[in-house]
């Protein structure tokens, strides 16, 4: 199959709640609420991406692209889904889903959901987890004088491109978001607060053998030859590394 292979996604950017210790709110996370979603229909894949609350901000930006992230909107995890078909996002609706919305105030204080769109993401590369020892997440905010097709164009046709020739990179999927609207994903009890200032419009998912590789694949030729068009296209790319990433539905199946 021709790579980048074009997939209908999602990623919702999560805060933990800040009356409990970090710690579990990460577990409970990964145990109670995974088994939840694992119960969801039309889900081809689901990844959890736990965020290191030290390690961030490490992006080689061109000057007047913004990477260091504010401390009042540290982001703690990403939950990075890959739908069965364009249309099962909308086929996903049900009492499953109400139940997931229903367990999110019990360790979460807001999250943010975005959607591609059918088609909207891209999987460049998809390493066993053996292979990925290092892994980040970097989010991108667009310029507000630069028009959705050409963001997206950027995402998977320049900066992907240019990840994938890196030297090192093992893992690499690009999301370019549809425009955010918290009717998406609607929970009760939990704040869905996005200001314009605040938010993004992509994601990528970079994984490589080590920490440092990620820091090579960043500083690569391939990666600094396309910074005129990081500075064309982006106000801020804001890169978290991944201290621990599970996968709890592959192909369709729960892996719990």
């Amino acid at each position: 199959m021709p790579l980048p292979i074009t997939r209908t996604t999602g990623c919702w950017l999560q805060w933990l709640r800040a009356d409990l210790p970090r710690e579990h709110g990460l577990a409970y996370w990964r145990g109670p609420h995974a088994r939840l979603v694992a119960q969801v229909r039309h889900v081809d894949e689901y990844r959890q991406h736990h965020f290191s609350a030290q390690d961030h901000g490490f992006w080689r930006a061109p000057p007047g692209v913004g990477t260091t992230i504010p401390a009042d909107w540290r982001i703690d995890g990403m939950p990075e889904v890959a739908f069965a078909s364009a249309l099962a996002p909308l086929r996903a609706l049900g009492p499953r889903v109400w139940t997931v919305y229903q367990d999110e105030s019990k360790f979460i204080d807001r999250i943010l959901a975005n959607l591609t769109g059918p088609g909207g993401g891209r999987w460049f590369r998809t390493g066993h987890d053996e292979q990925v020892g290092g892994r980040a997440v970097v989010l991108l905010r667009r310029r507000r004088d630069v028009r959705f097709t050409a963001f997206r164009s950027f995402v998977h046709g320049v900066l992907g491109p240019a990840l994938d020739r890196a030297p090192g990179t093992v893992e690499l999927r690009t999301h370019a978001f549809l425009p955010y609207t918290k009717a998406v994903w609607w929970t009760p009890g939990v704040a869905h607060d996005n200001p314009p200032q605040r938010r993004y419009h992509a994601a990528i998912v970079l994984g490589a053998a080590d920490r440092g590789a990620l820091d090579a694949i960043i500083a690569s030729p391939e990666v600094t030859a396309t910074q005129d068009a990081q500075a064309a296209n982006c106000l801020a790319l804001h890169a978290y590394a991944v201290d621990n990433t599970y996968t709890v539905v592959r192909d369709g199946r729960s892996l719990l």
